[in-house]
Parts: C-alpha cells; sequence; structure tokens
C-alpha cells in the first residue's frame, strides 16, 4: 500500500495520448540535475560541511535531504507504508532503549538515524525503466573519474610526498572542514594509499569505484571503463572494495542456488591458496593483510574481531541491553568505559546491536532488505551493497545511505510482482 505524491523528476513521453505505467519515461533537466547533484556530493563534497559544535552538516547530507524533499514536494513518487511502519516501529524502540540507557547517550546520534533511514520509504512512481538506468550510468561515469583521479594521485603523492595531493580535506578553509577523527593518510608496504583526492580514506575509495565495477560489468562492460575503475581499485591497496564484490557475486540469488554458492567458496578458497603458495610479486600487500584479523590496532582486527567483545559485554549486562541496547550513540563513548587497549571500529553490525539491541537492528535490516530487493538493482549489487552496510563503519553516513537510496528509488516493475501474486 503506497500514498502517492505527483513528482516531476521524469516527465512522460509526449503529451497527446495518456501514458501507461509502463511507458517509457525521459528525466526533466530537474531530474538530471538532482541526479548529478546526489552524485557529486557524495564523491566529490563530502568533506565540505558545516560544523554546528562537533557534528558536520555535510554536503551530502544536505543534499539527500534538498533531492528527498524535491520528490515529495513536485512530482510522481510514492511513500511505502510497510518500510515507513517497519522504520516507526525501530523508532519508538530506540528511543525506549535511548531513554532507559545508563550509558552515555546521544540524541543527536538518533536524530541521524531518522534521517538517513526515513527516505528509505519513498520511491518513484510507476517505475520508470530510463531513470534507473540513467542513474547507474551517471553514478559508473563519476566512479571512472574518481578512479582515474586516484592513479594519478597515487604516483605524485608517493613521488612529492605533500600532504596537499593527499587529500581535499588539507586544502579547505577550516571553517568548512568537516569535523570528525579520520585517517586522511593511510600506507601499505611503505607506499601512501591513494584516496582519489576528494574522499576521506583509501577504503571509501575502494568500495566506491569496486560497486562502480559490479554495475559496469553487469551492464554496458565497456573494457576501457573497467580497467579504469580496476585500476583505482588496486591504487587503493584497501581489501574492502574486493570483499564487497566477492560477496556481491557468490552469495546466492535464491535459495536454489545456496549449493552452487558453497561450490563457488569452495573454488575461491582454493584458488586463493594456490596464489598465495605461489608467491607472486605484490600479491604480498595483500595476502599480508590476513594477519590483521589476529592483529589488535589493525583495520581487520578492529571491524571484525573487536567489536565482538563489546556486544559480549552488552550481552552481560542483561536482557534489557540485549533486546533494546544501550541508547543511541552508545558504542565509541563506551570503549572508554571498558578501557579498551585496542583501536575499535564501529562497524554496523556491531554499532546497531549494542546500541539498537537485538531488535533494533533487526527491524532497520528489515528495512534495508526490503529497500534493496524491491529495487530494479541486480541481485549481485544489492548483496554488494548489504555486505558492504553490514561490514562497514557506514550506519550514519551520510554518502552511504544518499548512494542506497539514490540506486534504489525505482522499483521492480509493478507487472513482475503482479505475477508472482497470480495462482498458478
Amino acid at each position: 500500500m503506497t500514498l502517492e505524491f505527483q513528482v516531476p523528476l521524469a516527465a512522460p513521453v509526449g503529451t497527446a495520448h495518456p501514458q501507461s505505467p509502463s511507458s517509457e519515461t525521459e528525466l526533466s533537466k530537474s531530474g538530471r540535475f538532482a541526479i548529478w547533484a546526489s552524485i557529486i556530493s557524495v564523491l566529490f563534497l563530502s568533506q565540505i560541511a558545516y560544523n554546528i559544535n562537533a557534528f558536520p552538516a555535510s554536503t551530502d547530507l544536505i543534499c539527500y535531504a534538498a533531492v528527498t524533499a524535491f520528490l515529495l514536494a513536485s512530482g510522481f513518487a510514492s511513500i511505502g507504508f510497510p518500510s515507513l511502519a517497519l522504520f516507526i516501529v525501530a523508532l519508538v524502540l530506540a528511543c525506549f532503549g535511548t531513554l532507559t540507557a545508563t550509558s552515555s547517550t546521544s540524541w543527536t546520534s538518533l536524530l541521524l538515524l531518522f534521517v538517513l533511514y526515513a527516505p528509505f520509504a519513498i520511491r518513484l512512481k510507476e517505475e520508470p525503466e530510463a531513470v534507473h538506468q540513467y542513474i547507474l550510468s551517471a553514478y559508473v561515469s563519476a566512479a571512472t573519474i574518481i578512479a582515474a583521479i586516484a592513479v594519478v594521485q597515487i604516483v605524485l603523492v608517493n613521488a612529492t610526498k605533500s600532504s596537499l595531493l593527499t587529500n581535499i580535506y588539507f586544502n579547505l578553509p577550516e571553517a568548512i572542514r568537516g569535523a570528525g577523527n579520520y585517517t586522511f593518510v593511510r600506507e601499505g608496504g611503505g607506499i601512501i594509499k591513494a584516496n582519489g583526492f576528494f574522499l576521506r580514506e583509501s577504503a571509501d575509495l575502494s568500495i566506491i569505484v569496486a560497486l562502480a565495477l559490479v554495475i559496469e560489468f553487469g551492464s554496458r562492460a565497456r573494457l576501457r571503463i573497467m580497467g579504469i575503475l580496476a585500476a583505482g581499485l588496486i591504487c587503493s591497496l584497501s581489501g574492502s572494495g574486493l570483499l564487497a564484490i566477492t560477496a556481491g557475486l557468490l552469495l546466492p540469488r535464491s535459495l536454489v542456488r545456496i549449493p552452487l554458492f558453497f561450490v563457488y567458496l569452495v573454488g575461491l578458497i582454493l584458488a586463493l591458496y594456490l596464489l598465495y603458495s605461489l608467491d607472486i610479486p605484490g600479491l604480498d600487500l595483500w595476502f599480508d593483510r590476513l594477519s590483521e584479523f589476529q592483529t589488535p590496532n589493525t583495520s581487520a582486527y578492529a571491524r571484525f574481531v573487536a567489536p565482538m567483545e563489546m556486544i559480549g559485554h552488552s550481552f552481560d549486562v542483561g536482557p534489557l541491553t540485549t533486546w533494546f541496547g544501550n541508547g543511541a550513540g552508545s558504542y565509541l563513548r563506551d570503549v572508554k568505559l571498558y578501557r579498551m587497549n585496542y583501536e575499535v571500529n564501529d562497524p554496523t553490525w556491531a554499532k546497531l546491536i549494542y546500541e539498537y539491541g537485538l531488535l533494533g537492528f533487526g527491524l532497520i535490516f528489515a528495512i534495508l532488505l526490503q529497500r534493496l530487493y524491491s529495487s530494479r538493482l541486480r541481485v549481485e549489487i544489492c548483496n554488494y551493497l548489504l555486505f558492504s552496510w553490514i561490514s562497514v563503519g557506514v550506519v550514519l553516513k551520510p554518502s552511504f545511505a544518499l548512494t542506497v537510496w539514490l540506486l534504489t528509488l525505482v522499483g521492480k516493475p509493478a507487472h513482475r510482482r503482479n505475477q508472482r501474486a497470480r495462482p498458478r
């Protein structure tokens, strides 16, 4: 059930005859501007922000809100009540958990969660295929530019060691630098990693260009574009994108494909073992990172191992925190309380469970699943985004939420859903 609003993002071609819901559409100028503004704000302007105390009102967050308001105010959009209902229940439980928490909490964190995920209930009406293809094409084009910049950057930065070339952050006036603690410069094997200059970290570059690579591979498959994207992925020297690509391609697309998934997984493990045993020069940069899962103060340890101890502390407190959490914004605040002597990242799975409990995590996870797998995106892309959302600390990142929202703005064709609903 949906509540419909009229929005001129995609205008019907011709006005002499009425258009059917499945008719072809072409984008208006305002629609193209909204799409490109969203993508540019994520890939090129995300570090520009107006800081309200320690909270950065970043360009991508402002653009996210503006485009959402534009859709609701002026064209073919709809609000899906199932997603909205799930989110309202999750919000009520999150408020209860925050009010009853004994930890130090942040209502700003809860407000940001609401702002980022409430628009997931909004989608374009009539599922225009032309709009969906335009969004994917625009994203791939912008990501290709970022990848090309990364290739040039890794050469210049390692040759000059200039901080001005490592990140746009160091070139921005202090008044509009996004607040927060980030590692803008990372090294691997003595090489300064590329981050595309406009992105905060090399992992961001890896996730962005790898997503574009998956999109391009399953659509137009242009070798030149894929080559540039692959080069940018390599220059990031980050395994985030590679892991997400692997998950996107290997995770089963349906229940009947689960046995095939295990076959592929075994084949991948054997192939990686073979490559590791061959001692091929250059691959050590990637295989040596496997030791990070056992090494404190490393990226893999902070993302996948250390958070488990935080979850254990939460479950030990009692059933109330297990089911309802320790309150919004408590995860990183409680790291100091437990006197952790190693770096602890806040990946989505751990942050949501710790702050909002198993109930909150389950509801927000359901919202994301509904958004992804009811869209026109290929299942491989949905799997990619799902894995990235779970494994990386992006639950409160406006750039990631805006990317998911934009790529899934067009739902599956109504006639497909109707065909599945008919009895046979």
